[in-house]
Order: structure tokens, then C-alpha cells, then sequence
């Protein structure tokens, strides 16, 4: 119990972070809704206007926008308020000791040595709230990396949230460190009080937020990989309908379908295709279907000196709706290998 509680209160900070919390979703909750609507309204005006060689869209601002910069601006107002007229937050911390009792040493907090430390709503450690927010428009960004330009709009957003994100954290240090805003009302403490009171409890918010969601997907990431990486490599003999490893040498440059026009800024493909020299000779068309294709795209930036290596499911001939909705024509990669080839779509196990 002793190391649970020391754990809880020493390493985790819990004990402050649940006192905290309903004061700390109130400023989180204020600068999403600065953030993101602003993020939005920014991304409409950047996607209307055009930018970084993507054709504007043309046309008003919506109405709904417009009801975004509103929201933002009110939230903008009590963020911009709690930096110029910063309240006084009162907390306080016992540092620990280790008290063996026969066989086992129990943690106990030193009541006697408790300290008490004011500190300010304006305090830059809130600046890590901030990284409960990033994730949205971040997503937003890599979302639509290797897409078209027909996505330009969530990636002109996400990244107009990011740089909203870095430009309040870059205040809130300005605000502390440099213009000092109500730091006249504080008496001076040692670092480790400002540590333990101020920073570690939403520190460690900001972690248990991220590892809630970030450890089952790292694991079902790995376990992923470990799947790829035990899939048998494709050969020109290789079934239909199953899972294989592609490792070869690149034949040619990628091909690039859009049966229904290429769309805002020619480049929203619905299919594409390249020729892979396998190392038996024979020779493998991986293709991608819609969706796929960001994933394709990817896929080649991670290309060295020609040699790829990905995954997909053999398929035994095109269909006609592959034909009719992703433009595939085995045509445009000539004609086959004396020792054969195989058709593979890019695709996860």
C-alpha cells in the first residue's frame, strides 16, 4: 500500500491532479473552442481563396463559419483575459519519506513539511493542455497527406490549428516569462514546489490522456507488423485471395487512374499501379483502389534505390467494376514476363 500510494501521490501526482481537474477541463475546454472553430473558419477562407498552388474554390464564406469565428472569439476573449488578468490559484504539497516498518517500508507524506504555493491561471505549465487539442488538427494534416487536392480544405484547417496551437503556447511564456502579467501577486518558491504543485499534475494528465488511447494502438500496431512480417513473399505461382509480402525491384514509373476526371487541382486519382521486378523473375503490378491510393503514394516516398517492400492480397484477374470505378488497364504496363506475373492489391492483412 505504501509504494501504491507513493506511486499515486509522488510519481503520478494524482492526489493534485484530481483536485485540478475540474479547473483543468475548463481551460482545456476554452481552448478547443478557440482552437478549432478558428481552425476551421481559417481553412474555409484559406480553401476559398486558394494557396500553396491549389486552385480557391471561389464563392462567399458559409454562414456556418461565420458562426465559428464567432464561438472562437468568445473563447479567444477568456483565454486572452487569463492572460492579461490572470486569477490566483491557491495549491499545496507534503513531500514524502520511506518508513520501514519490519519487513516492508511504507511511504508516508510529511504533513509537517507541507507547503502551500499560489500560482496563476496565466502559469505556462497549462500550456501542455494544449497537447490534449493537437492531436485533432494534426490528424487532420496526415490524414489527407497523400491525397488530392479535393481534401485541401481539412488539411488547410489542421494546419491552421497547429500553428493557432503553437502561437498560444508561444503567448502563454510571453505572458509569464517575459510581460509578467500578475506575477507581482506571488511570492517566490523553490522549483521543486513549482514542479510538484504547478507542473507534474497536468504533466501527467497530459500522459495518462495520451497512453489511454496511445497503448492499444501501439500494440495493435505491433501486432500488425508482426503479422506483415511473417506473410510468405509473393511469387508468380501464389493463390488468389491470399495475404503475401512484395519485395522486388521497381520496373517502371507508377500509373495513375481517374475515370471520372482528376477533379480540383489534377490530382484526385481513384487508381494506381506500378510494375515490381520480384527477385525470382517473375514480376507482380501492385495496384491500389481508391482510398489505397494516399497509401500507395506513401508507400513510394518510403522507396531506396528502387527497392520497395509493402503487403496486398493476390487477385486472380481485374474485374469490371475495377475497370469502371478505379480505370485499371493492365495495358499501360506492357506486356508480361517470360516467367509470368502476378496482379496484387496494396492492402492490409
Amino acid at each position: 500500500m505504501g509504494v501504491l500510494r507513493f506511486l499515486w501521490s509522488g510519481v503520478l501526482a494524482f492526489d493534485r491532479v484530481g483536485r485540478r481537474i475540474p479547473q483543468l477541463i475548463q481551460i482545456w475546454l476554452c481552448e478547443l473552442f478557440f482552437v478549432m472553430p478558428l481552425a476551421f473558419f481559417i481553412g474555409k477562407v484559406i480553401d476559398i481563396r486558394g494557396a500553396f498552388g491549389v486552385p480557391g474554390t471561389g464563392g462567399r464564406i458559409p454562414g456556418v463559419f461565420w458562426g465559428a469565428l464567432v464561438v472562437a472569439g468568445v473563447a479567444g476573449f477568456f483565454f486572452v483575459r487569463g492572460l492579461l488578468r490572470p486569477r490566483v490559484v491557491e495549491g499545496s504539497w507534503a513531500p514524502t519519506f520511506r518508513l520501514p516498518i519490519g519487513d516492508v517500508d511504507v511511504m508516508v507524506a510529511n504533513n509537517q513539511a507541507r507547503v502551500s504555493y499560489d500560482y496563476l491561471t496565466s502559469h505556462p505549465s497549462y500550456a501542455l493542455l494544449l497537447l490534449l487539442t493537437a492531436p485533432i488538427p494534426a490528424t487532420m494534416v496526415l490524414a489527407t497527406r497523400h491525397q488530392g487536392d479535393s481534401t485541401f480544405y481539412f488539411r488547410a484547417a489542421g494546419i491552421a490549428g497547429l500553428v493557432i496551437i503553437a502561437l498560444m503556447a508561444v503567448a502563454r511564456l510571453l505572458a509569464w516569462y517575459v510581460f509578467r502579467f500578475g506575477r507581482s501577486q506571488l511570492t517566490t518558491v523553490s522549483p521543486r514546489v513549482a514542479w510538484e504543485i504547478a507542473w507534474k499534475p497536468v504533466l501527467m494528465l497530459v500522459v495518462v490522456c495520451y497512453a489511454i488511447p496511445g497503448i492499444p494502438i501501439a500494440v495493435m500496431f505491433f501486432n500488425e507488423h508482426r503479422t506483415i512480417e511473417r506473410l510468405p513473399v509473393v511469387t508468380a505461382a501464389a493463390p488468389s485471395g491470399s495475404y503475401f509480402r512484395v519485395v522486388g525491384t521497381i520496373a517502371g514509373d507508377p500509373v495513375y487512374w481517374a475515370p471520372r476526371g482528376t477533379g480540383r487541382g489534377g490530382n484526385n486519382y481513384a487508381g494506381a499501379g506500378i510494375p515490381v521486378d520480384l527477385d525470382g523473375g517473375a514480376q507482380v503490378v501492385l495496384l491500389a483502389e481508391s482510398m489505397a491510393v494516399a497509401d500507395f503514394r506513401g508507400m513510394l516516398e518510403s522507396v531506396r534505390d528502387g527497392r520497395i517492400r509493402t503487403q496486398g492480397k493476390v487477385i486472380e484477374a481485374i474485374s469490371e467494376d475495377q475497370r469502371t470505378y478505379y480505370g485499371f488497364d493492365l495495358a499501360d504496363f506492357g506486356d508480361p514476363p517470360a516467367a509470368g506475373r502476378v496482379l496484387v492489391l496494396l492492402e492490409q492483412p
